[in-house]
């Protein structure tokens, strides 16, 4: 009886609580909204966590998830604050190829030369909705670190700024503020360029912990 009694009273561990997508982990599922606002690449998509990384840029340090649909599709998401607005920022890393059937290469080059540009697409079709028809430059060679793999939410960050790895950031942003075209440029020459597209946080529609899948 005493043992029946022991094994009702003793509690099981503690099921973990996800409530909000600034709290994910590695292993995390979120699922997206079928909101025909959302482009195909994110509608109705559940995501995994598979990665987890921080940008820093003077004294702010911003969390990256790497995210990874069921078809093998990557995305990043970086959860910002806007005032009172709580904005989802998914970043698609697109190659040279995409770079040059999307903008005009001799336009495009100009983001680089540290004079804010205007930027035009010249084909918008052709990832539904991630594009948007002209673009204005608000960051120009801004410095920032990468650390990969490297989560700061829970422990301090690095005591010295630029413990990571080091790269220029660019940035050009439409209009409606909806749309952004990113590009990060790291030692030797290698530029990484994303299509970025904001989103009000509501269109996460569901979050599942980790050990709960």
């Amino acid at each position: 009886m005493i043992k029946g009694l022991w094994s009702r009273t003793k509690k099981g561990p503690e099921v973990r609580r996800l409530d909000h997508p600034r709290n994910l982990q590695s292993g995390d599922l979120i699922q997206m909204s079928d909101s025909f606002g959302l482009p195909e690449q994110l509608r109705n998509q559940v995501f995994k966590v598979v990665g987890i990384g921080t940008s820093q840029f003077e004294h702010s340090f911003d969390t990256t998830f790497s995210l990874q649909s069921q078809s093998d599709d990557s995305v990043d998401l970086t959860i910002e604050e806007e005032e009172a607005r709580q904005i989802a920022a998914f970043s698609f890393e697109i190659g040279p190829d995409v770079v040059e059937r999307i903008f005009d290469l001799d336009e495009f080059s100009e983001i680089f030369d540290g004079i804010a540009t205007t930027l035009r697409a010249i084909d918008v079709s052709i990832m539904d909705g991630l594009i948007a028809s002209q673009y204005d430059q608000i960051s120009a060679g801004e410095r920032g670190y990468y650390y990969d793999g490297k989560d700061y939410r829970d422990s301090s960050p690095p005591e010295f700024e630029g413990a990571g790895e080091p790269f220029d950031y660019f940035c050009l942003i439409n209009k409606e503020e909806t749309h952004a075209i990113e590009a990060e440029v790291y030692e030797g020459g290698e530029t990484e360029v994303y299509l970025t597209l904001y989103r009000d946080i509501t269109d996460i529609k569901d979050l599942w912990p980790a050990e709960t899948t």
